[in-house]
């Protein structure tokens, strides 16, 4: 069985699936080329997904959209910190998060960003980035993702 950087690597070798699901080129879905990009689907994943939300896996999740829409104390944002780097050590382990900003619009309150800069365990170096944006009035969540 290769290793995962093997499978980096192999350009015949595709990750896992993008989200949400799009038409590809090379098949029916839209997929993953590394470990790190498919990393960046897989926090967007884990942290807009809220607790208990999964079927069968009621832990599932974060309470990032709950907290996110709290009345703003002094702790909030430590709180939000908490929460994703709880989620983080539970589900995705092998994910090191390298910073997390929590940005409020200062021209809508309803609106707040979370950028992330995380890297792999077994490649510390290589970071890639992602963007939540929360809109509290519809409910509506978005993400980027860019490697650097």
């Amino acid at each position: 069985m290769a290793s995962a950087r093997e499978n980096d690597l192999n350009p015949d070798v595709r990750i896992g699936l993008k989200l949400p699901f799009t038409r590809d080129r090379a098949g029916l879905f839209g997929t993953t080329e590394n470990t790190l990009e498919q990393a960046g689907y897989n926090i967007k994943n884990l942290l807009l997904t809220a607790k208990g939300e999964r079927v069968m896996q009621p832990d599932f999740g974060s309470r990032l959209r709950e907290l996110l829409f709290e009345q703003y104390t002094e702790d909030l944002t430590e709180r939000i910190r908490e929460e994703i780097g709880e989620a983080m050590s539970t589900w995705l382990p092998y994910i090191n998060i390298a910073k997390v900003d929590i940005i409020q619009d200062e021209t809508n309150s309803n609106q707040t960003k979370i950028d992330l800069d995380f890297s792999l365990n077994y490649e510390p170096n290589r970071f890639e980035s992602i963007t939540l944006n929360f809109d509290a009035t519809s409910e509506s969540t978005t993400g980027t993702s860019s490697i650097y």
